[in-house]
């Protein structure tokens, strides 16, 4: 882990606070840094869906050999 200063627009933190439901900069910084990834990854799911990738399992031809 990195100590560093930067400078950071309170209003936000505190909006950011509010909305993740965290109570001090550090965890508001690490709770957003994890939503962000979080949200990077069901896009890229979605882009993965949206170009066929589970097609396979969403037909019926093979219902009994899923299981």
């Amino acid at each position: 882990m990195a100590k560093t200063s930067v400078d950071v627009d309170m209003a936000k933190v505190n909006r950011a606070k509010e909305v993740l439901g965290t109570e001090t900069l550090r965890d508001t910084i690490d709770a957003a840094l994890r939503e962000v990834i979080r949200i990077d990854s069901v896009r890229r799911l979605v882009l993965l869906a949206e170009g066929g990738a589970f097609s396979p399992l969403l037909t019926e031809d093979d219902e009994e050999g899923r299981w």
